[in-house]
């Protein structure tokens, strides 16, 4: 970075801060602050929550010698030798602990002992960004543990274990709770603590290859955005503690001026020192270098707690969770998709429950807010109640019946109001519907049948060019909820024109009943191929009757390493984006498949000619999980 460079952005930074502390100099609990504050207290007294929370913010020393930001809130006017469960609040990526502080704080008058850390290489503390390592990260976690149990200033509960101890976080946070959580038999290297009694993973990856690099098809905007957005976290980083110290009513002006110079002191250098296996990975991903996948893969292995859960993959819990486990997920959170949610609820073998919103990755954070008028999404209070008689259950040990409610929620379309309930995943009655590529019908279209193919030899063509007449859109429709607002009405994907051969669509005959899908839908091809890549992507559609297209699901396949023209497949069924949906009798079931997918996938330049199978020996499908109309 050139002098001049790092001389603008420290310009920059430090402008906004003077303009934020004459916007808000001291900020005491008057207006529209005092009637935030006197909800809580109304709350509080609702729920039994009469504690005024102190706070200590301080460095901790790791156990290599690295710093890390740590803040401690915790009941101040508790009866002496009163102790409480602590709760570790773990930041998203490019922020840091003041994303945590505002929760650690609403706990504390709960009576937890908030603990909101900084990651890592973040801003302000030591080290580099590791990606959720366990040999730094997650062992941090635990010394932060440790640290607390052994400091005579914070009222932690403890027993034969130790600190009695939950976790919990957004997105990177979701990642750790998964990690930090203990497991049955773990092997040598496990990460997780067995101290951590409770976990509440936010829209948290369980398994990174499946994020980034499902079914060999590379996450083009998110990856590049993952790594890209990293060199920033300490600005970004900055601007969040900056808001935090606007809104904090406990400093005056001279106070919030001395923790100003801080902050800019710890932003020299403003560029965030990160892994560089990071940069190597994004590089092989983009270039095709399919001679570092593996360790692409296993980079992401040692980071994914499925990876410490079933090292082969191979479907057989090992090493299950057992660690009190409440997974959020959402069906539009195009980075992890919700069948990571549903992946974990699977591996878990101590008492679990799932919540499956509508929301995207932007739109998962149930609050406490801490600004007046900003409430998130409609149902961010309920989400937060469920957290918090999740934790009051496993950590302070009330009997309060969360453990024996239906373990499955999920949103639906048809009833967005009332939550879907489940005892079981899959669904009590799911049976799996193949739908089969057909030739043109009677109308001349492509058909799905849901009879297998009777000709042997059947085939389309598709030509990739790296680009189709469609692009992709990341979902942040429902971002304007976080700051109270509507969400936005703008489609996933864009059509622009028409190319030729770059895809294909399939429909079904008009549905003569109503027909619930509610899981993963899974897709198998067959197909012959003139280059070594090969993409296809799938789209699942409800088509309506008066012809008004409904984006179901997608998936993402590439396939490599096959001699041109040679006989290839998928390799199986594979998954495309877990979905709730009802096909309404009169709709037609569509499935496009495409040889591209700008701007969500990297694509393949370069002509490419490919026949797809829908024959007898080659009988291309899709897979819906259909479940009773009930649900």
């Amino acid at each position: 970075m050139t002098r001049n460079r790092f001389r603008l952005i420290l310009c920059f930074c430090v402008s906004v801060s003077v303009f934020l502390l004459l916007l808000f100099p001291a900020m005491p609990a008057t207006g529209d602050r005092a009637a935030s504050a006197a909800v809580e207290r109304n709350e509080a007294l609702q729920e039994g929550r009469t504690y005024r929370v102190a706070r200590v913010t301080e460095d901790w020393t790791m156990w290599d010698g690295v710093n890390i930001p740590v803040s401690v809130f915790y009941p101040q006017d508790a009866p002496a030798g009163e102790l409480f469960p602590a709760i570790i609040f773990v930041h998203g990526w490019t922020l840091d602990k003041s994303m945590g502080e505002w929760a650690a704080e609403y706990y504390a008058s709960r009576g937890y002992v908030g603990v909101a850390i900084t990651a890592r290489g973040w801003f302000g503390a030591g080290g580099e960004v590791g990606c959720m390592d366990p040999e730094h990260e997650m062992r941090d976690v635990s010394h932060i543990i440790t640290l607390l149990g052994e400091d005579a200033r914070f009222p932690v509960m403890e027993d034969e274990k130790g600190p009695v101890v939950g976790i919990t976080g957004a997105s990177m946070g979701g990642c750790f709770s998964y990690l930090k959580s203990e497991r049955k038999d773990p092997r040598p290297g496990d990460p997780g603590d067995p101290r951590i009694r409770a976990a509440v993973p936010m829209h948290g990856s369980f398994d990174l290859t499946f994020s980034l690099l499902p079914n060999g098809a590379g996450k083009m905007l998110w990856g590049a955005l993952l790594v890209g957005v990293t060199y920033l976290g300490d600005i970004t980083g900055f601007m969040v503690s900056l808001l935090n110290l606007a809104l904090d009513t406990r400093m005056d002006g001279m106070q919030k001026l001395q923790t100003l110079v801080g902050y800019i002191f710890k932003l020299i250098p403003p560029v965030t020192a990160f892994d560089q296996s990071m940069l190597f990975i994004l590089g092989a991903m983009l270039e095709r270098r399919t001679e570092d996948y593996e360790f692409c893969r296993q980079y992401f292995k040692v980071r994914s707690a499925r990876y410490w859960c079933d090292e082969e993959y191979d479907g057989v819990v090992e090493h299950p969770i057992v660690t009190p486990t409440l997974i959020l997920a959402g069906w539009n959170d195009d980075l992890f998709f919700a069948n990571e949610g549903l992946m974990a609820y699977s591996h878990i073998q101590g008492p679990k429950r799932i919540i499956i919103t509508n929301h995207g990755h932007l739109g998962c954070y149930p609050g406490p807010f801490p600004v007046e008028g900003i409430g998130g999404s409609p149902e961010s209070a309920w989400v937060r109640q469920q957290v918090n008689r999740w934790f009051d259950r496993f950590l302070k040990g009330l009997q309060n019946g969360v453990d024996l409610e239906p373990p499955v929620v999920y949103y639906r379309h048809t009833k967005p109001d009332a939550f879907g309930q489940a005892p079981t995943y899959p669904l009590p009655g799911t049976r799996h519907l193949s739908l089969y590529l057909g030739g043109a019908g009677k109308e001349n279209i492509p058909t799905l049948n849901r009879r297998a193919p009777r000709s042997e030899d059947a085939w389309d063509l598709l030509v990739n060019l790296g680009i189709t007449g469609s692009i992709s859109l990341l979902y942040y429709q429902d971002a304007p909820m976080l700051m109270g607002g509507e969400a936005m009405e703008v489609p996933s994907r864009l059509k622009i024109t028409e190319l030729p051969l770059t895809e294909i669509s399939f429909q079904s005959q008009p549905l003569r009943r109503d027909l619930t899908v509610m899981g993963v839908p899974q897709f198998e091809f067959f197909y012959r191929s003139s280059a070594e890549f090969t993409q296809l992507i799938p789209w699942l559609y409800e088509v309506t009757p008066d012809g008004k297209e409904v984006l179901v699901s997608r998936g993402y396949y590439e396939g490599h390493g096959y001699i041109p023209w040679s006989y290839a497949s998928t390799g199986g069924p594979l998954e495309m984006q877990a979905c709730y949906h009802r096909f309404r009798a009169g709709s037609r079931i569509k499935l496009v498949i495409s040889t591209a997918d700008l701007f969500s996938t990297w694509p393949h330049f370069g002509l490419n000619l490919i026949f797809l199978s829908r024959g007898r020996n080659g009988a291309s499908r899709v897979i819906l999980p259909v479940v009773p109309d009930v649900y």
